[in-house]
């Protein structure tokens, strides 16, 4: 326990001194929010996706992302100076070693979801477009936190088996994904089949369960009718892939990191 909390508190200090922690996963996100929303102010409100109900649930899941790309990149650089592989000498077991990079950065990752719905809120206030009630922040808050811990559970994957130049590549891939795949700023439910294709994915359904929650309104409603997100079939099906995507991750992380423990006692 005691070599546990050591790994634990030695990973929280290198994500803090990481300066593409508050860059990426605080700056990035935070001008985004002000852009976006600023953009649906200066259009007359004519772009639902960039309200502040939609945009937010849809941002934070694009900001968790970046969580993806911090683990792989810790994970690969501990591996590349041979940290880990000292490291395996201990008594420690697979799950405290995912668990030591996995705890830092939910912690991260809960802050990083309160200052984007800070954020929107604060500029909220100079746009007037209202805002969702506090209930509804703290439940988005709750419900993404499974989309948080997907990018987690495959960051440590990624860092696991790719090396430090390899594993960020990749993780920025998923970072694009969360953007475009996941409805952040593009009117998905009006894209018909490309739409469908998404909701597999679990970008997507994430942002669909944090704008049933806001109370946000569908772009292709119109603005003569209005249709708000409500939990229906896609939400549905979007809780299924949200949990196939976690205990997928999971598994992967485990196996990965208990494959390169095995191979690091026999070096």
């Amino acid at each position: 326990m005691r070599r546990t909390f050591a790994f634990l508190k030695r990973n929280t200090l290198e994500m803090l001194r990481d300066p593409l922690l508050y860059i990426f996963c605080l700056g990035f996100p935070v001008v985004m929010i002000a852009l976006f929303q600023l953009i649906n102010k200066f259009t007359a409100g004519n772009t639902p996706v960039f309200e502040a109900a939609s945009l937010i649930p849809g941002i934070i899941v694009f900001s968790f992302a970046f969580m993806m790309l911090m683990v792989s990149l810790l994970v690969s650089k501990d591996r590349a100076t041979a940290f880990l592989i000292r490291l395996y000498t201990s008594p420690m077991k697979t799950c405290e070693y995912v668990a030591g990079y996995s705890l830092p950065c939910f912690a991260v990752g809960v802050g990083q979801g309160a200052v984007c719905i800070f954020v929107g809120w604060l500029v909220s206030l100079f746009t007037g477009g209202g805002y969702f009630s506090l209930g509804a922040a703290l439940l988005l808050m709750l419900q993404t936190m499974p989309m948080l811990l997907i990018c987690i559970f495959f960051g440590v994957f990624f860092g696991s088996v790719l090396n430090d130049k390899s594993a960020p590549a990749v993780s920025s891939v998923f970072i694009s994904a969360a953007g475009i795949l996941g409805g952040a700023w593009m009117p998905l439910d009006s894209m018909g089949g490309f739409e469908t294709f998404c909701r597999f994915l679990p970008f997507y359904p994430s942002t669909y369960l944090g704008r049933v929650i806001t109370g946000a309104v569908h772009s292709s409603g119109g603005a003569d009718s209005p249709a708000r997100y409500v939990f229906d079939g896609v939400a549905g099906l979007g809780l299924i892939a949200v949990t196939v995507y976690i205990i997928l991750g999971f598994c992967l992380a485990i196996r990965a990191f208990k494959r390169n423990m095995n191979g690091g006692k026999n070096q």
